[in-house]
């Protein structure tokens, strides 16, 4: 790269020197790039200058290329071609990635979601690598930070930078141990009222700030639901006696004592097909929850991420 012409050419110039190679026309050639016609040739004059030739000269069909214009031509097309393939997105293509992604999901979604995604996912990745994170005090920010791809759940609120694609919806079921004295003569609401109640609690509500972590940076997830579901006319807020992390553990508890819990419907469903629970529809329940995937919004469009999130679309379809 020593050389006085190479050394002293815009490389932009080049890009006027292939439209006008393409046009044969100063006009057509601005417009081409965008340029007007004094732009074109004010370009051009500098290119002359550059390389010390006209490299086109006026003929009956319009700007001609000269012999250098001729020879130059293959090899400025190339490398224009290199230059534009060198900074625009790669593009994906999941049968040979081998890119890692990192998803954060509670253990119901890992339960509901994620063996519908994983099928998809290594069917038409088989090269690539899938972590599932738990939702911890940081998940916002890792997900800002770009230390995971996609955060999936229900949220309030999603800010500025992030984009929500909606996945499917669920409804709350209360749920007993089989067998509980309180179902004996059928499931009377009046009885589950009076029961200890267990309740999910996420980690995000007890763990400390971590990492340095930014406040929820307005990525604002759906508070716990059972207050919105009523025995009876009476809210259950004040029965809470027990909450724990993940509805697994509730689940478990549930089915080994004689609490009472609002549990997601898939899940309760899964447990109660397996004799382990007894379900009770709740009276006049509130709207279902919805449950989407948060991704950054730079890559909501295209590229990897993207072509995740519409698997999980896909995954939820079949729920």
């Amino acid at each position: 790269m020593n050389d006085p012409h190479f050394r002293n050419l815009d490389l932009n110039l080049l890009r006027v020197f292939e439209a006008l190679l393409v046009e044969g026309s100063a006009t057509r050639a601005g417009a081409r790039l965008g340029l007007s016609q004094s732009a074109i040739s004010h370009s051009l004059g500098r290119l002359r200058r550059s390389l010390d030739d006209d490299l086109f000269v006026r003929g009956p069909a319009g700007l001609q290329p000269t012999s250098r214009a001729l020879d130059l031509a293959p090899a400025v097309q190339k490398a224009l071609k290199l230059l534009e393939a060198a900074v625009s997105a790669p593009r994906f293509d999941p049968a040979v990635t081998e890119r890692r992604f990192d998803v954060c999901a509670t253990a119901y979604i890992c339960a509901v979601l994620m063996p519908r995604l994983v099928r998809r996912f290594f069917e038409a990745a088989p090269r690539a690598k899938l972590r599932i994170h738990g939702q911890d005090a940081a998940f916002a920010d890792d997900l800002s930070r770009g230390r995971v791809d996609a955060v999936v759940g229900g949220f309030e609120q999603v800010p500025d930078g992030m984009t929500y694609t909606h996945l499917f919806e669920e409804t709350g079921v209360w749920a007993v141990r089989a067998g509980h004295p309180a179902i004996a003569d059928g499931a009377a609401l009046a009885k589950l009222a009076g029961l200890h109640q267990v309740m999910v609690r996420h980690s995000d509500e007890m763990e400390p700030e971590r990492r340095g972590q930014r406040p929820n940076l307005g990525l604002k997830r759906l508070s716990t639901w059972s207050e919105d579901y009523i025995f009876d006319g009476h809210t259950r807020a004040d029965a809470i006696s027990l909450s724990v992390p993940d509805s697994f553990s509730t689940l478990a508890i549930v089915s080994q004592t004689d609490m009472v819990a609002l549990l997601p419907r898939r899940l309760a469903e899964s447990a109660s097909a397996k004799r382990k629970l007894a379900l009770i529809d709740p009276p006049n329940p509130p709207p279902p929850a919805k449950v989407g995937v948060v991704t950054r919004a730079s890559e909501s469009d295209h590229g990897p991420v993207a072509w995740l999130v519409g698997l999980m679309q896909a995954a939820a379809a079949e729920l």
